[in-house]
């Protein structure tokens, strides 16, 4: 793929990061907040709505701050919500000094609004690069979310045995996932308001129909319907939610469950979380390759699939109580890989559908971010349900029964959208042909070139 000068690369960058370092902020609390939880005399349920908070705060207000930044200077909204976002990740940090578990909750949802900021990407990318281009850019974006997600929780091991007492201040394992990302918020924040520079001009090249390509009048909300009805984005949003949800369940019941069941501390938990993150991370490369080789669809197909295949082992091997320690690793790996899997492909999809369908990307990118911010705080509300009935005896069915109808809709839901795919992958790989001809090894592998670069680049990214 032909780099173009004009793109902002140090902007991209940054946005990349700071993609991953709004999920880190959501996930980083995975080992220890049931301690601080209980600490400072939460229950079950208010360990669930703790977690939830977070991407409950993000759900109301995506779309807002995507209306924002379709008006304002990007800049300006990701430089607000960074401010917002430090201080609420403070005020988790000094809630054990405080005494008061309400502190918990404001500071995360003054860290959901800070990490709202994240739905702008879609949108920022899209205004930066061009059609052909967005399978492999997008696809690298979305590598940085769903690694913060799996990775956050690993890096709390490396600050596990660090302790500070200074007058009101603590530094301690329960404290440092405040304090860490406070300290990177506001890295964020000046480098926003000092590198980041807004898209430049886009070129002419489009996916988006004749027919509406210069309808320029239509209300905002009609591209909306076009998009998710007809355009077929209703999948890809779907999809979204139930791998957020399926993610964000596991993560919630793991760490319980593992000091129930297995006696594992805050160490073992940070290593099951960084193995979490490394079988993730060869789901999405796998997910690249695959759509690559085999397209789209089957990639998203057999990562659905996989999921199904690890909630399968965790039944077949349920005792009623507790779940041996081998099958729940093990369908935790495959269910994850799955999720992974998925990610690359479906993202692209969803961006290609909105400017096909000639919808606005960053409303369409708000409402993408909506969804996904709902399983992300529906799945741990359920989890937390799932929790409290366990401790009266229920066992672990209830997991399986309150999480499985997610994935299974989404499953049915395949045949339905197969047709729409394909037309958007002919539709692709006729404008990487027509732009790219002479770009690749040979006019027809545009599109292929592009994903050959995005991996290249991924192992440069994270073996560095």
């Amino acid at each position: 793929m032909k780099e173009d000068p004009q793109l902002p690369k140090p902007s991209l960058w940054l946005i990349n990061f700071n993609t991953f370092a709004m999920n880190v902020e959501y996930s980083c609390l995975m080992p220890t907040v049931h301690h601080y939880t209980e600490f400072l005399g939460g229950d079950a349920m208010f360990y669930g709505l703790l977690l939830s908070a977070f991407s409950i705060v993000r759900m109301i207000v995506f779309i807002p701050i995507g209306w924002w930044a379709d008006e304002r200077p990007f800049r300006e909204v990701f430089s607000v919500t960074a401010a917002v976002g430090m201080v609420g990740c403070f005020i988790y940090g000094a809630a054990g000094a405080l005494g008061d578990k309400s502190f918990l909750i404001l500071g995360r949802i003054l860290t959901g609004f800070g990490a709202s900021n994240t739905t702008l990407s879609r949108s920022y990318i899209s205004q930066c690069v061009e059609a052909d281009e967005f399978g492999s850019v997008i696809g690298k974006q979305m590598v940085f979310d769903l690694l913060g997600v799996m990775l956050g929780p690993a890096l709390i091991a490396i600050v596990r045995d660090v302790q500070v007492d200074v007058g009101w201040f603590h530094f301690n394992e329960d404290t440092a996932p405040g304090y860490i990302m406070a300290a990177l918020q506001l890295g964020m924040l000046i480098s926003f308001l000092t590198i980041f520079t807004e898209p430049p001009p886009k070129k002419n090249t489009t996916i988006r129909k004749e027919s509406i390509r210069d309808d320029d009048n239509e209300n905002a909300w009609a591209g909306v319907r076009r998009c998710l009805g007809g355009g077929g984005g209703w999948f890809m949003v779907l999809t979204t939610f139930c791998v957020n949800f399926q993610l964000c369940s596991l993560e919630t019941v793991a760490t319980p469950l593992m000091e129930k069941n297995y006696g594992w501390g805050s160490l073992e938990n940070s290593v099951f979380f960084a193995g979490a993150a490394f079988v993730g991370m060869l789901g999405m490369v796998s997910g690249i390759k695959f759509g690559k080789a085999i397209g789209g669809r089957v990639t998203i197909t057999m990562g659905l699939g996989c999921m199904g295949a690890g909630f399968a082992l965790w039944c077949a091997f349920d005792s009623g109580q507790i779940l041996p320690i081998v099958p729940f690793l093990g369908g935790g790996a495959i269910l994850i890989y799955g999720i992974c899997l998925v990610t690359p492909s479906n993202s692209a999809y969803f961006t290609q559908v909105v400017e096909y369908e000639g919808g606005n990307q960053g409303l369409l990118g708000g409402i993408w971010s909506v969804f996904m911010s709902a399983g992300k705080s529906t799945g741990p509300l359920v989890a937390g349900y799932a929790l409290q009935r366990m401790d009266k005896g229920t066992g672990n069915w209830i997991i399986f029964v309150l999480c499985l109808p997610v994935l299974a809709i989404n499953i049915l839901s395949i045949p339905a959208i197969a047709g729409k795919m394909g037309e958007l992958d002919k539709v692709v790989e006729k404008l990487s042909v027509s732009v790219g001809g002479g770009v690749g090894s040979g006019g027809g592998g545009g599109g292929n070139e592009d994903l050959t670069d995005l991996e290249s680049s991924l192992l440069q990214d994270f073996s560095s």
